[in-house]
């Protein structure tokens, strides 16, 4: 009931853009820890680290929302027209951002996705 109420009310088109965002953030972080243990064992902590990176990969699309209302409610229907080598770098470094901080961030999502959805049923 839980879940499908929050995945409900949002577009499956939002999800699946976030996901695979989220994916490649985690494929890279997977890599890189791989790398850094060069040949060792996976110990408790590198689990453990992968663990939080795959739970945080599972929030992101509640941290990006969160990041897409701010925007919304503080631009409003505003389009700025700016040139792509500074655009892609900046949504880069924010996408990032979001999904090492979704932990903490996807709880006001969640919440937010909670009372929105309570009020449209």
């Amino acid at each position: 009931m839980f879940l499908k109420r929050i995945f409900g009310a949002l577009q499956p088109t939002y999800l699946i853009r976030a996901y695979v965002i989220s994916a490649a953030f985690m494929a890279f972080m997977v890599w890189f820890v791989s790398y850094m243990a060069k040949g060792q064992p996976l110990t408790g902590d590198k689990i453990a680290t992968l663990l939080v990176f795959g739970i945080g990969a599972l929030l992101f699309p509640f941290s990006k929302l969160v990041w897409d209302e701010i925007k919304r409610v503080m631009m409003g229907g505003n389009v700025f027209y700016l040139p792509i080598i500074f655009v892609l770098p900046l949504k880069l470094v924010v996408n990032y951002a979001l999904w090492c901080f979704s932990i903490f961030i996807a709880p006001l999502g969640i919440a937010y996705l909670w009372l929105r959805s309570r009020q449209s049923a």
